[in-house]
């Protein structure tokens, strides 16, 4: 007997549905869909094209899109067949034609047991049938694409024939053709036809295929027709003389006397068959009763089950018990707090904005940064220049109120002086406004730049001038700051953008040359550095770039370089994007080591090193950067560098909403990479940014989660979190797309983090020891937003309300210290981070 049970979640299934089999054989057909083949028990033989495959016991193959295959079982077997809906998968994956390589049978990749796992985790959730499992069932759908794409997808330029072995020329001429028999074999096709459509005449084409593909034009066109009526005959109650039609045979008699000799059964018949097998299935289900004791069904039920409980048995018991972590007072280093030393506050015109300048106002206030980074400070906005007479004369009267502002502050400048436009982005090759300089040319920007710095130097003093930083952005390299609306013109974009090589670099030197060569003649002790390099898109000029800049007469105070974690893979570039966001977490460590070591080996050992950007996103349209994630990621990020790679500052971008708002952003919340909304309500990058301000000057010990510094009298603090990673899933959408509601649910697992530190080596006494919490709970924006219904038309009270109420839990307590140790536990949310504060109120001395 044979069985097969076919179950599908509501969730996708229009993008993939599974069927499980026993005992199961079927004539060689074809269809659009992609099917992938698992093998639970016994024995399977599968044919696909000419080639036959012997499957056992876990082994797996994909049939792609149109292949003729066919499948013969032995005796006392159990399989499992994944439909793909093509269509569905290639927009997921971004590329127009699929072709995978996926056969344990024929090769052996360390990704195949990773594989295995996957698909029995899906078939796990699926025989679960829960009505709360379709998220789940969701993300091991995207799982299992991600291991297809990343480990078994040819990309389209690797695409090609490899059965016909031909010159190239002829290679494409056949592909060409038999991909527009493979479109269009429902229509008439005639050898004319295609013939004419190829321009090549009919006696070539004829016996330039039956050469090709060892089958004539009728041959081959039948047989396409054939695999394709097979399939609508077994897996469809269509009327046999529609599946005729429908699949391109004129009529009945052509249809039946194909399959005749192909098969030696009509169709008719071969439809009884299986009909009747089918029958004999739906008697036995009605005489067990109704008890999902389909043999098929229950047979993989049963395997599911076992092979849980061998999972289990290979799993360390656990005790419930939290093991603690020891860490012993000895040796202490100093280090220096990197990360609050530069903040971005964004386009020179927006910041005489008085709500920006509140902002600002209230983060200098309670954070305290040293140095603001700008650019459009000779904007056309600024109206620095007046070219009503013959002559360019300057205006620098808004250029002046903002630096008054900043040094008022206790804000040093931090001026981007290039002609670096505002861009407000939503995602990558995404624009949604963009406010450019005009052009001018180079004697223009010096005489304006030198006119700059000499009021600068009578206004505020020389002294007080030569503490700022002046950047010189590189316009060439920044394919961030394009109009390109259209991801494929992105994408070329950046293709062409490795193309240009010394000679871009040659223009930047002259101009970077010109501009240090007159600040230092006025400012000699100003800092004068660049370019802005991207090394997300670009880091592999870098090498080329400082080359050649050790080579010029003069060379940069510092390198400023921007760290976004994206990842191109050039050999891909035409294939459209989903989501470029880095897959490693460590990706912020590891390219400043690369830069690192890049300037060892161009001789910029000692070069000041300056992040002047850094983020998750360069969008302003992503709902994570109103999260407690941002504030976990970027807690892992500062620590992670503390005291690595000669960091100087590391700019976060960017400090306010209000920077991003535009017409599509009315809601209280738009996804800005602010760190305060833009009605001033602190986000949880905010309260990051407050807890690492709590940090001491001395470092006593640095872990995965946690990090533990002193100040002098014995005052201790210690900051934990439970950073947690993207999952497959996360990659395979767009950034941005994904829900305001859906902002949890896109993380590699959602389990808390049991942590136990004992700290050895205190003095005894009385501590006072306070405690904040950081988490969905305490201190999130968006999640007290979601409890209000996410509503649009927030009033005035409500917004203050959120302001009071989006802070960091609070407590303290007091604790004697007897064996000088101190021992401190928490178990913490998903993203939290928490802050404890421990401090000698008298010892016992």
């Amino acid at each position: 007997m044979s069985g097969t049970q076919i179950f599908q979640s509501s969730i996708d299934s229009n993008l993939v549905t599974v069927s499980v089999m026993n005992h199961k054989s079927n004539l060689e057909h074809a269809h659009r869909e992609i099917e992938l083949i698992y093998v639970i028990k016994g024995q399977l033989q599968v044919k696909i094209n000419q080639n036959t495959f012997h499957l056992i016991k876990s082994d797996f193959i994909l049939v792609n899109s149109n292949e003729f295959h066919s499948f013969q079982s032995e005796k006392d077997n159990l399989f499992v067949v994944f439909h793909f809906n093509y269509l569905e998968l290639s927009s997921l994956l971004g590329q127009k034609n699929l072709l995978f390589l996926c056969n344990s049978n024929e090769q052996s990749l360390s990704s195949d047991q990773d594989f295995r796992q996957v698909i029995e985790e899906l078939l796990s959730v699926y025989m679960q049938q829960r009505n709360d499992s379709e998220v789940e069932t969701l993300e091991k759908t995207f799982k299992l694409i991600s291991l297809l794409k990343f480990h078994y997808l040819k990309s389209s330029n690797q695409l090609e024939i490899p059965s016909y072995s031909t010159s190239k020329g002829q290679n494409e001429r056949l592909s060409e053709i038999m991909e527009y028999i493979q479109s269009n074999y429902r229509e008439p096709l005639t050898l004319e036809e295609v013939a004419g459509l190829h321009f090549i005449s009919v006696p070539y084409l004829s016996k330039f295929f039956k050469k090709q593909t060892g089958k004539t034009f009728s041959q081959y066109l039948n047989g396409i027709r054939l695999a394709h009526a097979v399939n609508e005959l077994v897996n469809t109650n269509k009327p046999i003389t529609r599946i005729a039609l429908d699949n391109g045979f004129p009529n009945l008699a052509a249809f039946n006397r194909v399959f005749n000799e192909n098969y030696q059964v009509k169709p008719v018949e071969y439809r009884k068959q299986m009909s009747e097998t089918t029958e004999k299935e739906d008697n036995f289900t009605e005489e067990v009763g109704n008890q999902d004791s389909d043999e098929a069904f229950t047979e993989l039920r049963q395997y599911l089950k076992g092979s849980e409980e061998q999972k289990v048995q290979t799993l360390p018991k656990v005790t419930g018990t939290v093991e603690t972590e020891t860490i012993k007072i000895g040796k202490l280093d100093a280090f220096t707090k990197y990360w609050n030393k530069l903040l971005n506050i964004g386009y020179a015109k927006d910041i005489l904005n008085s709500d920006m300048q509140e902002q600002i106002m209230l983060l200098q206030g309670e954070i305290g940064f040293t140095y603001a980074r700008f650019w459009g400070l000779f904007g056309d906005d600024m109206l620095v220049e007046d070219r009503s007479g013959g002559t360019i004369t300057y205006n620098f009267s808004n250029t002046n109120k903002l630096l008054d502002f900043l040094v008022k502050n206790k804000l040093k400048p931090f001026i981007e002086m290039g002609p670096k436009p505002k861009i407000i982005q939503k995602a990558i090759g995404e624009t949604i406004a963009i406010q450019t300089i005009s052009q001018r040319s180079l004697e223009e920007w010096t005489n304006l730049f030198r006119a700059f710095l000499l009021q600068c130097i009578q206004r505020y003093g020389i002294d007080e001038v030569e503490t700022w930083y002046f950047e010189m952005w590189k316009p060439h390299t920044d394919v961030f700051n394009t109009s390109l609306q259209d991801e494929k013109d992105f994408l070329d974009q950046v293709k062409n953008n490795q193309d240009v090589g010394l000679s871009q670099f040659k223009e930047y030197f002259k101009i970077f040359s010109e501009f240090k060569k007159h600040t230092n003649e006025l400012i000699p002790l100003a800092k004068v550095g660049g370019c802005g390099l991207s090394i997300d898109l670009e880091g592999d000029k870098l090498d080329l770039l400082l080359e050649q800049w050790k080579k010029e007469e003069i060379q940069p105070d510092f390198l400023s370089i921007y760290l976004y974690p994206i990842e191109i893979n050039r050999d891909k570039y035409r294939v459209p994007i989903k989501n470029l966001h880095s897959n490693n977490p460590n990706y912020v460590i590891n390219k400043l080591n690369e830069v690192r070591k890049a300037l060892k080996k161009a001789g910029f050992d000692g070069l000041e090193l300056n992040v002047t950007e850094w983020n998750i996103s360069i969008s302003n349209r992503n709902f994570l950067n109103d999260s407690c994630f941002k504030a976990s990621y970027m807690t892992k990020n500062i620590i992670e560098n503390l005291n690595q790679n000669q960091v100087n500052m590391m700019g976060y971008w960017l400090f306010s909403d209000i920077f991003s708002d535009f017409w599509d952003s009315k809601t209280l919340l738009h996804g800005g990479a602010g760190l305060v909304t833009k009605s001033g309500i602190k986000k949880p990058s905010y309260h990051a940014f407050t807890l690492l301000k709590q940090l001491g000057e001395i470092l006593v010990a640095k872990g995965e989660h946690y990090i533990v510094t002193k100040r002098s009298g014995n005052r201790f603090q210690v900051i934990c979190f439970n950073y947690k990673h993207f999952n497959y899933s996360y990659y395979l959408h767009p950034e941005g797309t994904m829900g305001i509601n859906e902002q949890y649910e896109i993380f590699e697992n959602n389990e808390t983090l049991n942590l136990s530190l004992e700290i050895q080596g205190l003095v005894n006494g009385k501590y006072r020891v306070k405690e904040l919490k950081l988490n969905r709970d305490h201190g999130s924006v968006l999640d007290e937003w979601l409890k209000f219904g996410a509503v649009d038309d927030m009033k005035p009270d409500e917004v203050e309300y959120l302001k009071q109420i989006c802070v960091p839990y609070m407590k303290v307590e007091h604790h004697v210290v007897e064996g000088n140790s101190i021992v401190l536990k928490g178990e913490l949310q998903p993203h939290e981070v928490r802050l404890f504060e421990f401090n000698l109120l008298f010892s016992d001395i």
